[in-house]
Order: structure tokens, then sequence, then C-alpha cells
């Protein structure tokens, strides 16, 4: 497997990320937004009015009524009008210890943060830290009329391999080639009947473009921790494991991949249980375990994350706080790509623009099979997961994750004096795209991995999500 580059100093604006303070393990990476970009409670004030106001106010009304045309509706009691109040004292310059109650007071918004070994060292603990910090996020979630069914929660890792080959054995498949092996974490239908038909057709599409399928996963879980709402929608979960023979190259088995589940997609939009059927991750690199659940449930019900062999060299973890979409379990996140917190105000525009551009968008990479990945918004789907695509488009045609996020949210660089003196070229990066992608104005953060390189990125602070 490639070797990770964590963290990647990317030029996208303000990059926020702080060293472990533990000094038994300089190496570790701990980032957590729990606290940006909070909503506060607000409420409402009493208005009164002063004894000096209503002095002033009898005094205008008192004038001429040819002088005064307001005189007919504004009336004044003149009976008890106090003298006008002494000026208030000067202001106390004095420092002060902050309130407290108006700091924890703060609510709201999605729950971001990741946790990476600098050196590249997958390790099980990197795992556990991940859920535990996940686990103090709960307050920055959204939580259904039932108490306990969850908006969303989950993570992104790089792919346990030595949990799956531990698996494998077990089934006498044999231990996996990581190269050109690929990792499918797949929502199927409720319906076992209507599970089988869309295995059916993930087999098929994969035969067609060369790629073995090795073998079926039941998912572990404890359905005993779900939420009754979430139940009700809870799909079955599997993996699958499929062989890229054509493909030696990372990037290349990874656009084999892609296309591959576009192609899935496509063929399952025809059919009753299209809807039901969803790719938390498809890739040679990471893989996400996601639900709609509460935030340390995560970890209960996927019993694999509770595996000591279930190792990674970084996570990313996430708690929803759903706005302006219903809950479901695909719309957790981390999304294939991105852990997002905030909302994407150009939303309409940004996929009028996507679909507008389908029949004039090409790229070598593809050989000429562009229309085979059409579409590439998705309307029923969130803001952060039309996002997602976007960057996903953009990365498997040959971008970099760092030009990718830059084209996408480009940071407010007019006029800013830092870039214009000293890095004019990345002015002219965004000058020069601006004209061929709108900016998806609105994150307020954006956690991004490939599996080879994990971004970190705080954008836009004028915009307070949720």
């Amino acid at each position: 497997m490639a070797s990770l580059q964590l963290p990647l100093i990317s030029p996208i604006p303000q990059l926020v990320h702080a060293t472990t303070p533990d000094s038994a393990n300089k190496s570790l990476l701990f980032v957590d937004f729990v606290g940006l970009y909070c909503k506060s409670k607000r409420t409402r004030r009493r208005i009164g009015v002063t004894s000096s106001f209503s002095s002033s106010l009898s005094r205008f009304a008192n004038k001429k009524k040819s002088s005064c045309p307001v005189n007919a509706t504004l009336s004044v009691d003149r009976r008890n009008i106090s003298p006008p109040s002494p000026p208030p004292p000067p202001p106390d310059l004095k420092p002060k210890v902050a309130n407290l109650e108006d700091i924890i007071s703060e609510r709201g918004a999605c729950g971001v943060g990741f946790i990476a070994n600098l050196e590249n060292k997958p390790s099980h603990a990197i795992v556990k830290d991940a859920l535990s910090a996940l686990g103090c996020m709960e307050h920055r979630g959204g939580c259904g009329a039932d108490n306990d069914s969850g908006d969303g929660s989950g993570l992104m890792t790089s792919i346990p391999w030595e949990l799956f080959d531990k698996w494998a054995e077990s089934e006498g498949i044999g231990s996996f080639d990581k190269l050109h092996t690929g990792v499918g974490m797949i929502f199927f239908p409720q319906d076992d009947i209507l599970m089988k038909e869309a295995k059916e057709v993930i087999v098929n599409i994969f035969k067609q473009e060369g790629l073995e399928v090795l073998g079926w996963r039941p998912v572990p879980v404890n359905t005993s921790v779900v939420g009754f709402n979430a139940k009700e929608t809870m799909p079955n979960i599997e993996q699958v494991f499929v062989r890229v023979i054509k493909e030696e190259n990372v990037d290349d088995i990874e656009r084999e991949l892609y296309i591959c589940r576009k192609l899935i997609e496509r063929a399952a939009n025809s059919k009753s249980w299209g809807d039901e059927l969803y790719f938390c991750s498809l890739s040679n690199q990471t893989i996400v375990y996601k639900g709609m659940l509460r935030s340390e449930v995560l970890r209960l019900f996927y019993y694999d994350l509770q595996n000591d062999i279930y190792k990674s060299p970084f996570a990313i973890y996430h708690r929803r706080y759903s706005t302006n979409t219903s809950p479901r379990w695909p719309l957790a996140q981390p999304m294939r790509f991105l852990g997002h917190n905030g909302e994407i105000n150009t939303i309409q525009g940004n996929l009028n623009w996507m679909q507008s551009r389908e029949a004039s968008l090409k790229s070598s990479v593809w050989h000429g099979r562009e229309n085979e990945i059409r579409p590439y918004g998705n309307p029923k789907a969130s803001d952060s997961a039309n996002l997602d695509r976007a960057a996903e488009l953009l990365i498997r045609s040959g971008r970099t994750p760092e030009q990718a996020l830059m084209i996408l949210v480009p940071e407010a660089y007019k006029n800013h004096p830092t870039l214009t003196i000293k890095y004019p070229e990345v002015v002219d990066f965004y000058d020069y795209y601006k004209g061929q992608m709108e900016a998806w104005d609105g994150p307020a953060l954006l956690l991004f991995s490939d599996g080879k390189t994990t971004i970190s990125s705080m954008l836009h602070p004028r915009c307070v999500s949720h």
C-alpha cells in the first residue's frame, strides 16, 4: 500500500492542527474541532424605555402640530415624567475572567475531527482514540424523537487488512493481494430477496469490467443498540472483496473501482430497490463505517471496531447534525472522501452548473467513457454528499486532492495581503479556475482523506453553520 503523508500542509486557508502534549507519543497528531462554529441559544430580551427617552419624546410631541406630522399618531403620558437620568459611569476597562456560562451554552452543528500517526504506523490505539473522541461529540449531533436514533455518526480509516485476512483464511479464500484488491462497504435493501437481486447486479457489473468477486462478508453488528426509528430503516450491511487484475497503479485501480460503482448505481436506478443500495466506500485504500447512530453507539454497533487487530494509521470521525435533509443511513458521514461541517449555501446553483457541463467535461484518463460515469450530482442526496461527489470526480480525473479542494472551495483571496504579496501564484490559480467551477460556498470545515493524504482545512470563517 502506498505510504501515507500525514498531515499534508495544504495551501487551502487556515489549516488547523495541533500535536498531542503527550511526550511519550510525539508522533501522534490529534485534531478535534468540537468547538468550531456553534450556534448560541438565543433568548428574547425585554426592551424598556428609559425616563430620559420619554422626556425627549415628550418634548418632540409638544411641538406645533404644523411642524410635527407625527403628532396625530404619537401620544406620550406627560403626567409623571421623571427628570433625565445621570450619565452612566465610565466603563470598567479592567480585564475580567470570561463568563464560562456563555461559553458552555454554545450548541449545534456537526462535530468532526481526525487522529493520525505522523510516522504512518497503523495501530488499534488510533481507532480506539478516534472512537473515544467521537463519543465526546454527542452534544454536537442531532437525535430523533425517540431520543435514541442519531442523525448519524461514522469513522473513516485505512483498510484493516489484518482483520480481513483472518476472515478470508477462515472462509478458505486465503490472504488478499493488498495492491489489487478493492473493498466495498455496502448498505443493501432490508428484504433478503431484493438484496440477492442487488448482489447479482453488482457481480455482473464487476464481471463485465474484468473484476473478480472474491467473496461477500456480512458485517457483524449489534442491532440491540440501534434506536427504534433507525432500526426501522436499518439496511443489511455487507462487504464485498474484488480483485482488480488489469491495473497496477493505485490511482488506476481506484479509478476502475469508481467506474464500477457508477455503473452499478446507474443499473440500480431502474430497479425498485435502487434507492436502498448505497456504497459507503469502494476503495483499495479506505473504508467507511457509519450509520444512523449516536456517537457512542457506533463502536458498540460495529463489532469490527472493537477488534484489536483493526489497525489504521489515521481515522476521521464525524457526528452529524442534520439540517436541510432528513436523517438517513447513507447520509451519515464521513462520506467517501470528506467529513464536512457547515452548509453549502449555493448547492442549487452548484448542482445546476454541474449538470449543465456534463456533456462537455472530458479527460484523457476516462478513455471516452465519460458518459458512463454521469450524472455527477444527485439532488436526492445532501449538500455534503454532492460536494464529496464533485471532489471525487476531480480527483479521479487526475487532480491532486489539494487542487480539487482549492477549485471547489476557494478561500476569500481577493485583496488578501499575504496571498497578493507572498503567493501571487495562488491568486492566479483561483482567478483561472473561477471560470471553470463555481465556488461551493458555505463549508466551515472540511476533513479529507484518500488513504494516502489527510487534509484538514478551516474555510470561510464568516460562515456559522447550522
